[in-house]
């Protein structure tokens, strides 16, 4: 079993990728295989509106990084997308990887994959809090939309410094549940 990590922060040491690493983990001691891909690192376009991928056989016309990631994901019995949040929503780079999954509505072959999503922000507040649930929320439907089925979807708040999560026991027991729910 291959589980797939999406990592979306532009950081090095970002709180969400810190989370997504330690999913894997869990993931790999109960058997998977693990990748993760640091979109920010990668050559990647956004989504051209072309719609290509719908008079080819869900080929995107974009030979940049992401062919890579399709295939990996192709490959995958899960997927676990990491973003910050930033300005009440999904980071730029999430979002841009969440449009190119355009191609992929095309393709049979997800209706069995699990994918969760983990979020680490700095704010604490009850409005923003329940603001970016909702984004969160709107991005799983387009998840299941594209055909995954969603295993987990876990907000990481108060983490208003690189690295912070580290000293945040809860916060990472949650990412570990990640990693053991997308493996079942």
């Amino acid at each position: 079993m291959k589980i797939v990590g999406i990592n979306t922060s532009p950081r090095k040491g970002s709180n969400s990728r810190i989370a997504l690493v330690k999913a894997l983990e869990t993931a790999k001691s109960k058997g998977a295989d693990t990748v993760i891909y640091d979109l920010n690192d990668m050559n990647i376009r956004t989504c051209q509106a072309d719609n290509y991928c719908v008079d080819n056989n869900g080929k995107c016309i974009l030979d940049d990084d992401l062919q890579d990631v399709y295939k990996s994901i192709d490959e995958a019995y899960g997927v676990i997308l990491a973003t910050p949040i930033y300005m009440g929503n999904i980071s730029s780079l999430a979002k841009i990887f969440i449009d190119r999954l355009h191609c992929l509505l095309r393709v049979d072959n997800l209706r069995d994959k699990k994918f969760s999503i983990i979020a680490s922000q700095a704010a604490i507040e009850p409005p923003m809090y329940e603001y970016i649930k909702n984004n969160l929320d709107i991005t799983s439907d387009i998840f299941q939309g594209i055909g995954f089925e969603l295993e987990d979807v876990v907000l990481l708040i108060g983490n208003e410094n690189e690295e912070a999560i580290l000293n945040k026991k809860d916060q990472l027991d949650k990412a570990v549940m990640v990693g053991n729910k997308i493996t079942r």
